[in-house]
């Protein structure tokens, strides 16, 4: 007769393997927009805040894939979806109670852009005001000059407002000071930089439903990039 250890053991060791972390590890959708050079869609570089991204799950043991879509559809797709997160996201007070945060994956600056013929000179958020403003659509940096009632013409794509500088369809481009360098230098227009005028984290916001030991396990892990240099690499590899 087989012992009643012989009859369960097996049960038991199956109820291990579906408990396992290995067994259940998740697959965490990372989406994220094109917006160059931290998001490249094809070519030969991912983008920085891919890069970033991309080596904080490797390191942390954790599968994933990164998707590149429209900001305001990748937006709702993570508020709305299990084991999805946002990326390079601008963290305020207004999105903090929707997402998990890890942060920041790095820190940017925005500032005023106009051309150097263009006679504007802007010292203050004020020296604005009147002006036909260029952003995009999602900005964290475009809701905080519309909250001081600055007149911002939002596209999908930051990359199109370079172009309307340049034909004089809108006054001045608040634009993340990288992105701006990257877009002059491709379309070959010298910009004047007017005003830094804000500066935000860029963070990873991730949906609700993940577990919080995931979520500070990335942090820690983050908080390691930035102590052995990896962060910094990276970015300077942009900067180039």
């Amino acid at each position: 007769m087989k012992s009643v250890f012989s009859i369960i053991a097996p049960m038991i060791c199956a109820s291990v393997l579906l408990l396992s972390p290995v067994a259940h590890a998740e697959k965490y959708m990372l989406y994220t927009e094109e917006l160059p050079p931290y998001s490249f869609k094809g070519g030969d570089k991912r983008g920085a805040a891919i890069d970033i991204a991309s080596a904080l799950f490797e390191r942390s043991g954790l599968d994933y894939e990164v998707k590149i879509t429209p900001w305001k559809r990748a937006y709702v797709t993570v508020e709305n979806t299990p084991n999805t997160c946002l990326f390079p996201a601008q963290r305020n007070q207004e999105r903090e109670a929707s997402f998990h945060w890890v942060s920041p994956l790095y820190i940017s600056q925005t500032a005023f852009y106009g051309l150097e013929t263009d006679g504007l000179v802007i010292r203050t958020l004020n020296d604005a005001k009147g002006l036909k403003i260029g952003s995009y659509n999602g900005s964290a940096a475009a809701e905080y000059l519309q909250g001081w009632g600055h007149d911002v013409k939002t596209v999908a794509h930051d990359k199109q407002n370079i172009m309307k500088l340049s034909r004089n369809r809108v006054d001045l481009w608040a634009s993340d000071t990288l992105s701006a360098a990257y877009q002059a230098k491709k379309h070959n227009t010298v910009l004047q930089r007017k005003l830094v005028y804000f500066s935000t984290l860029r963070a990873l916001a991730c949906s609700l439903d993940i577990p919080k030991a995931i979520v500070d396990k990335l942090q820690a892990e983050l908080g390691s990039m930035y102590g052995d240099g990896t962060i910094d690499k990276i970015m300077a590899d942009y900067r180039k």
